[in-house]
């Protein structure tokens, strides 16, 4: 294939042209050639006109790429935003006066500042047009959703679909307690508007609830979660016996309660104590932890697996209240309370070696008082 030339590259070329002119045409000046010379005269004239005209296509040694018009429009952008220098006061020098001064200053000359010119754009008729019916809906859209919310928060209220009608309690098999909380109104109440917090306070009120947690499952039914008291003691009175839990409450009847058949009993004879011990009262709590200790320690020091502990108050000691052991063969132990100095395993150790003496001088003990520390006393029968 023979290299081809691109059109915008070929030269033109005049040779030709004034090599074919005809002889008796005139020149530049005026004039006629003819004969060799104006053949001669005609080629070193094509010769220089095609040197002047001839096209030179150079490259350059680096390629520069030009600036991308992001770049320009930031550096734009910059110059604009750049602050314009402040003027600033200077003492005069020879270079500003010419002439050397002592004293005196002058000031900067600076160009004025560019004032941006806000310009005010009209706004077209129908964009006012737009905005006056989004405005219009959006009114509708609003007054929609309130309808909406008015009527089905008056459904939700009103409906019967929405009342109370099971209540599932779980964590307890007393059927005292079961009975107690189903029978509190709650079937039948709206369950949106069921005071929580209200009902949460009336079952835990019950003395035989230690806590309760409320739950509800839409549409119409109501979970209760009850923790019952655990009962640790059975006091005793001229009423009844009744359970009672580890921090002195006094949850129910012994019948009512659950789990009271491995408990032991505490005998209250104090005079009108009746009507103080009922389900819901409040007993000492230093006097039931006192009463658990000595149901626990008084078998292991002194051997003693039968006997009743009674609570009572003796007259002669200014109406002090004391624990009261009652053995099987007719004596009593003063065992007084939590609040004496003397701990209660001194106390028990002091009556093991009591029975001990008793037991080898064949005495017929009729009472023992460990209520004055080291010195306890003890009566013998007639």
């Amino acid at each position: 294939m023979e290299n081809k030339q691109l059109k915008e590259q070929i030269a033109f070329d005049y040779r030709g042209q004034l090599s074919s002119r005809p002889a008796n045409e005139h020149n530049l000046s005026g004039g006629r050639v003819t004969g060799a010379t104006g053949r001669v005269r005609g080629e070193e004239q094509s010769t220089a006109n095609n040197k002047a005209r001839r096209r030179i296509v150079t490259m350059p040694h680096e390629v520069v790429q030009p600036t991308p018009w992001a770049d320009r429009q930031a550096h734009k952008r910059r110059a604009h935003a750049e602050p314009h220098a402040r003027v600033r006061v200077v003492k005069r020098t020879l270079a500003h006066t010419g002439m050397p001064a002592s004293e005196g200053q002058m000031r900067l000359v600076r160009p004025l500042p560019r004032q941006h010119i806000a310009v005010q754009v009209p706004v077209r008729s129908g964009r006012q047009n737009v905005r006056r019916g989004r405005f219009w809906r959006r009114l509708l859209t609003l007054f929609a959703l309130l309808v909406i919310a008015t009527l089905g928060g008056s459904f939700a209220l009103t409906s019967p679909n929405f009342r109370v009608q099971q209540v599932d309690i779980v964590g307890t098999q007393n059927s005292t307690l079961v009975d107690n909380i189903q029978n509190m109104g709650i079937q039948g109440q709206n369950i949106f508007l069921l005071d929580v917090a209200a009902l949460t306070s009336r079952i835990e009120a019950l003395p035989m609830v230690a806590s309760v947690n409320i739950g509800k499952q839409l549409p119409d039914q109501l979970i209760v979660n009850v923790v019952e008291r655990t009962p640790v003691l059975l006091w005793q009175t001229q009423q009844g016996t009744f359970s009672v839990d580890s921090q002195g409450v006094v949850i129910a009847p012994a019948s009512d309660s659950s789990s009271t058949d491995n408990l032991m009993t505490v005998v209250d004879a104090r005079a009108g104590v009746a009507q103080q011990v009922y389900p819901g009262a409040l007993l000492n709590k230093a006097d039931i932890a006192f009463a658990m200790q000595v149901f626990a320690r008084l078998p292991q020091l002194t051997g003693l697996s039968t006997f009743t502990l009674r609570y009572d108050v003796v007259p002669r000691q200014g109406g002090h209240k004391t624990f009261i052991v009652a053995s099987s063969d007719g004596w009593l132990a003063y065992l007084g309370d939590v609040d004496d100095s003397n701990p209660l395993d001194n106390r028990l150790i002091e009556l093991q070696q009591i029975l001990s003496l008793a037991q080898q001088k064949q005495l017929k003990l009729a009472t023992i008082d460990l209520r004055f520390g080291l010195r306890p006393v003890y009566t013998l029968k007639p």
